[in-house]
């Protein structure tokens, strides 16, 4: 089972042509019913005072033009599919690429390391990283007092003992301080803004209808959370709405995300 990327985000799946197939049943059935009230209407007509033809004409226009304008959705969302299909498709060449991502879970592997991104208020003096596991457990921890920008941290694997840790998704929580070590607030009482990101190389991809997933070991990352692309192929960077690495300024993804 693939375990987000993003905390509380799952996966779901949805009918691309589910509105207007409902729509076309039933303007058939309302249909089927106004040719039967029309047929009742003319056999009980009043022969002195028939209906005239043009209202007749009139009410089977509007019928045709629901039908037409419902075939024309059903068209719209044929094409909607078709490009869903061209972007899926195109998904599967990050196979094997670096990715970087908005999350803040990643997947060990055995002997292995993990990668995050992370940026925080500029007023923040100190922080504690921490790493949990899929349990919620902390298997290691550290504090930091050079916060500024954005930041990378790597982590080897282990925990603060030194004991490698089992393979599995790892969580990295960023938790402000203030200079006393309390939890950091500013002057009117609110938390500091911490965005979080992953660093990874893609090994497979989960398509559905809903959205793509990119998949880091049993990780699943949403396609619409990159940042930043390495292609595996030519080396080539692919930036999607993203800073680069380093001390550099954060993402505007990851600051809304905060």
């Amino acid at each position: 089972m693939a375990i987000s990327s993003l905390t509380n985000i799952g996966l779901s799946q949805n009918d691309t042509n589910a509105a207007s197939s409902s729509s076309a049943s039933q303007l058939a059935q309302n249909f089927d019913t106004f040719l039967t009230l029309l047929t009742t209407q003319l056999k009980n007509q009043d022969p002195t005072s028939p209906m005239e033809s043009d209202k007749f004409t009139d009410q089977l226009s509007q019928f045709a033009q629901v039908e037409q304008g419902i075939q024309s959705n059903k068209n719209l969302e044929n094409l909607i599919a078709m490009q869903s299909q061209q972007r899926q498709l195109s998904a599967l060449s990050y196979v094997g690429a670096e990715i970087e991502a908005v999350g803040d879970t990643n997947w060990l592997e055995d002997g292995g390391e993990l990668k995050y991104k992370y940026n925080v208020s500029p007023e923040v003096p100190r922080l504690q990283l921490q790493i949990q596991d899929q349990s919620g457990k902390t298997v290691y921890s550290e504090e930091l007092t050079d916060v500024s920008g954005l930041q990378t941290f790597t982590w080897d694997g282990k925990n603060n003992s030194g004991v490698e840790q089992a393979e599995g998704a790892y969580t990295l929580v960023v938790k402000p301080l203030a200079a006393n070590g309390d939890t950091f607030t500013d002057e009117d009482g609110d938390p500091a803004s911490v965005a979080v990101g992953i660093i990874g190389t893609v090994d497979s991809v989960d398509i559905d209808d809903d959205d793509i997933y990119l998949r880091i070991g049993d990780v699943a990352v949403p396609f619409s959370t990159l940042t930043n692309v390495k292609l595996g192929a030519n080396g080539t960077e692919d930036t999607a709405d993203s800073g680069d690495g380093g001390n550099d300024n954060g993402s505007d993804e990851q600051d809304e995300a905060a």
